[in-house]
């Protein structure tokens, strides 16, 4: 099944007439966050490459990724940590989505008992099941923290509701997990509804959930902690709210291009190895990507 994807806006930006002497140029998705600078003609886009991830994540209880897996077969490598790729793919993805995309933003946590990794993997599972047993069509981005004291919780984006009554979300994941006190019935569950304005409040959720860890807090070797496994993942991938690519382009000349890609590596402080330009940027966008689009073109006229 193809992922959701949203209609662009139908107006293109001012300099879209600009001519179109090379191949190189700058790609938007207008109704999400983000825009692609390319030295040569963007590629075609599908909603299975839109997704950072493996297509086939949207089981929590699965502990390979693709940072971690050695495609095309072979034996799947443990995942000790939340890496910088990982926090980058969950990033892109959650820029990926539309802007005015509506929700839920839901915390998920245990108290008294302390699970192993795959339990709390096969929990979130079996609630997620329930939660789409009575709310079908709904999707997820989903991201396994530790607290201080070390007990794991989930925060997920979930779209396709803005209210889900908290005291049944409360009810259903006490009853999946193995907590047997009345706190965790009443307090295990946190609920917030957002409404983006420009997707900024979306912006700002998908950041918190971003942080690195070097590895689980206190998980020794042998500890089940220490290997495990995925940190994040979709839940109904196919239902995201994705942003479609603009049906336009910019058209750059390759030394524009080349500035542009400099222009911004220097200004997120990345050294470019031996000076070589990539063949292309992926800038996540606060807002609209229209408007940094814009700021970048005068950057040029500059």
């Amino acid at each position: 099944m193809e992922a959701t994807q949203t209609k662009s806006p139908s107006s293109p930006p001012p300099d879209l007439s600009r001519p179109a002497e090379d191949e190189a140029c700058v790609t938007v998705r207008p109704g999400g966050r983000q825009l692609v600078i390319s030295r040569a003609d963007f590629p075609d886009r599908s909603p299975e490459t839109d997704l950072a991830d493996d297509p086939d994540d949207t089981d929590p209880a699965d502990n390979g990724s693709s940072e971690s897996s050695q495609r095309g077969g072979g034996e799947r490598k443990k995942i000790d940590g939340f890496s910088t790729r990982a926090r980058r793919n969950l990033r892109e993805t959650a820029h990926s989505l539309d802007r005015s995309a509506e929700g839920l933003f839901i915390t998920l946590t245990y108290h008294e008992h302390l699970p192993s990794p795959e339990e709390c993997k096969r929990d979130l599972d079996a609630w997620w099941k329930r939660v789409q047993r009575r709310y079908p069509g709904l999707s997820a981005i989903w991201k396994m923290e530790p607290q201080e004291r070390g007990y794991p919780h989930f925060h997920l984006l979930i779209f396709g509701a803005s209210y889900i009554p908290i005291d049944w979300l409360s009810s259903s994941w006490h009853e999946v997990t193995a907590e047997k006190s009345d706190d965790h019935l009443s307090k295990a569950v946190d609920v917030e509804s957002f409404i983006n304005i420009d997707g900024k409040l979306q912006a700002y959720m998908a950041e918190y959930m971003t942080e690195t860890y070097d590895g689980w807090p206190g998980a020794e070797p042998g500890d089940p902690w220490a290997e495990m496994g995925r940190w994040w993942g979709c839940l109904g991938r196919d239902r995201l709210p994705i942003s479609r690519w603009a049906d336009w382009k910019v058209h750059l000349t390759q030394t524009d291009a080349c500035e542009l890609i400099r222009f911004l590596l220097d200004e997120w402080d990345v050294d470019i190895p031996d000076g070589v330009v990539p063949p292309s940027l992926l800038v996540n966008c606060v807002g609209d990507p229209c408007d940094r689009l814009d700021r970048l073109l005068q950057v040029l006229e500059s």
